[in-house]
This record gives structure tokens, C-alpha cells and sequence, in this order.
């Protein structure tokens, strides 16, 4: 695990040049510049072994870090599980605090997982963001988006809303960290959810994924897992065929919150810009599939198939058709050759996520 941790810290800095501008804004210490790149990363840490395993890890690699145990109120006792991790990582050396959250909507795991990230990016501000999704978890997000009938899978670096994600341990089994919690005398938190079959994630984890060992007489999560990493390669890929587009995208989209326009034609002139995206550049459905669920994910609306289907018809099949709700209190609609994100005028809605990561 401290391997794996290495190597995607190296690979963040590889990809931002060292992440100098951040070394300059801060004023770090200059062997944590030369180390790190200056950088102080966050982790979200729940006390449950994944992530205590991972916050080990940056302890003994001595990684300049500062711990968020999220306490969502979801459960009897949540806030003493959360100052009980912070208070293990502390033994290791690592700074940390509890922040509570009001998870809001449903399906409880969107909501639960938008107030956490929301949360975290509030407080990390330009630092990254560790979390401890393991390949158990990309094995189980891959068979969850192809029943919602759109293959997706986690990646090591993402985006949220602005803020970067790193998931160093998807190379790593759950086994691994569970290991190595007993290894280090720790007593990690066993969330009484995960056991709930009502959850699609945890009837997949105990019911789906132990019949597909059964089936093929091994482990199914092993090729699960390569086949996420081929289909994240793809996605990277085709993502660099855009350049254009995300230069366009990034010069369209406002700052400010979105606002309920009016459907297209629109002749009256905008107080407030909503987030847009010109429907000129987003080029052929796979390239356009691709940017609306990276723009959706970016302003922290959700993602499924059924929205990109609808964004599409929006494109090539546009007739008037009013907005589609995206969760989060966001809907999409078409304004005047724009995708635009919206305020929806009807509230939350109880559309699904395309994963629950």
C-alpha cells in the first residue's frame, strides 16, 4: 500500500508539474517541495480499514497530511466512530478533524456520498484528496453503471466540482487492508450498512460477486478490475481527442451558481450565467457522452445513462423538449445552442447515480 501511494503522489506530480504554483501560494517547506511538491493532502478517513489502512500509509511514507473523518449522522454513535479514527491516525503522527454533514434526497448513497464530497472539497480547497476505494470497490462500480446501461469506472485522478481526487489503492484488495489493520493491532469500524443487502452496492458485493467466483472457479474481481482499468485507458484517450472542447468548456462555464433560465429560444438577456457547455464543439455522441458526464460530475450533478441518452437528444434529436432532472436539485436543458445546468423549479429528484463511489 505504501507503494501504491508512492506512486500515484508521483504520478499527481508528474501530471502538475510538481504543483509548483501551489509550493508558491503556501510557502512549504522546501524539502516537502522538492518531496512532494509542496503539497499538504487531505484524507477522508471513515475508521473503516480501507481508509485507515491508507492514512497508515501516508504516515510511514511521512506524507505531509491532514485527516477529515465525515460523521453524516446517519447512524446511533456515528460521531464517537469518527473521533475514534481521528484519534488512531493522530497515534501516527497525522493531524485530523470531524466534520458533520446533513445528508439530503435520495437514494440515500448519492446523498450520503454528494454531502461527503461536497464536505471535502470545501475544506481541502486546492489541496487533493486522498481516498481508499480499492479494486473490490472498482469491481463492484463497473458492475453496478453496466446494470444502470452505462459501463463506468472510478480512476485513480478525477475531478469534483473543482477539486482533485486521488484513489491510490485501486490496485489493492480489500483482503490487503483488513490485513493490514490486524498487522498494525488496529480495531478499524465495520459500517453496519455494509452488511444491508438492501444497498445494490452491498447485494452485489455479498450475493453477485461470490456466484461469479462460483461460476468461473475463481476470483471474478480480478479480470473486473482490468477490465475498469481498459476501459478507463479508453476514456483517457478519447478524452485527449477533445482539446478544443475543454478549452471551450472551460471558457463557457461561470463561477457563479446556476439559475433557472427560461427553454429555448431565449431573447432575454441573462443577470446570471448559468454553467453551459456549446453544443458546436461537443462533436460525435462518444466524445459528447464523455464531456457531459465530465461537466455533469464537475458541478456535482449526477450521472446515468438515461441523462446522457436525453443530453444526446438534446443534440441530435432536438425538438423542444423540456429539462431532465440530474439530482442535486440541478436539472439540464438546451438554451440557445447551450447545454446549460440549471436550478431545477421542481426540486431533488430520486434519479439514481451512476455509481456510488
Amino acid at each position: 500500500m505504501r507503494t501504491a501511494l508512492r506512486g500515484a503522489v508521483q504520478r499527481w506530480r508528474d501530471e502538475h508539474g510538481g504543483n509548483k504554483h501551489w509550493a508558491d501560494k503556501h510557502g512549504t517547506d522546501e524539502r516537502w517541495a522538492d518531496e512532494h511538491g509542496g503539497v499538504e493532502f487531505v484524507i477522508a478517513v471513515s475508521g473503516g480499514p480501507d481508509s485507515l489502512a491508507l492514512a497508515a500509509a501516508a504516515a510511514a511514507e511521512k506524507l505531509p497530511a491532514h485527516v477529515v473523518s465525515i460523521d453524516h449522522g446517519l447512524q446511533d454513535g456515528s460521531r464517537a466512530v469518527s473521533e475514534g479514527a481521528i484519534g488512531q491516525v493522530g497515534q501516527w503522527g497525522l493531524s485530523g478533524q470531524v466534520v458533520s454533514v446533513r445528508v439530503v434526497g435520495e437514494p440515500l448513497e448519492a446523498a450520503a456520498r454528494h454531502a461527503r464530497y461536497q464536505a471535502l472539497g470545501d475544506l481541502a480547497g486546492d489541496r487533493p484528496i486522498l481516498l481508499a476505494h480499492t479494486g473490490d470497490d472498482q469491481a463492484e462500480t463497473l458492475l453496478l453503471g453496466l446494470l444502470r446501461g452505462k459501463a463506468s469506472a472510478m480512476g485513480e485522478m478525477s475531478d469534483y466540482q473543482g477539486h482533485t481526487l486521488l484513489r491510490p489503492l485501486l490496485g489493492i484488495r480489500r483482503a490487503h487492508t483488513v490485513g493490514a489493520c490486524r498487522e498494525l493491532g488496529v480495531a478499524a469500524w465495520n459500517d453496519p450498512h455494509n452488511t444491508d443487502e438492501a444497498f445494490r452496492r452491498v447485494a452485489i458485493r455479498r450475493q453477485v460477486l461470490p456466484l461469479l467466483d462460483q461460476i468461473i472457479g475463481g476470483d471474478a474481481t480480478a479480470p473486473l478490475v482490468r477490465a475498469a482499468e481498459l476501459l478507463r485507458e479508453d476514456d483517457d484517450y478519447l478524452h485527449t481527442l477533445t482539446p478544443k472542447l475543454e478549452r471551450a468548456t472551460a471558457a463557457t462555464e461561470q463561477c457563479t451558481e446556476p439559475a433557472t433560465q427560461p427553454a429555448e429560444p431565449s431573447t432575454e438577456p441573462a443577470t446570471q450565467q448559468p454553467p453551459a457547455l456549446e453544443i458546436a464543439e461537443l462533436g460525435p455522441p462518444p466524445l459528447a457522452r464523455r464531456a457531459i458526464a465530465k461537466f455533469l460530475q464537475r458541478h456535482g450533478a449526477r450521472v446515468s445513462a438515461s441523462t446522457l441518452e436525453a443530453s444526446i437528444a438534446f443534440i441530435h434529436d432536438w425538438h423542444g423538449q423540456g429539462a431532465v432532472s440530474v439530482g442535486n436539485g440541478l436539472e439540464l436543458a438546451r438554451q440557445a445552442g447551450k447545454l446549460v445546468l440549471l436550478h431545477s423549479s421542481l426540486g431533488d429528484d430520486n434519479q439514481p447515480s451512476a455509481s456510488s463511489t
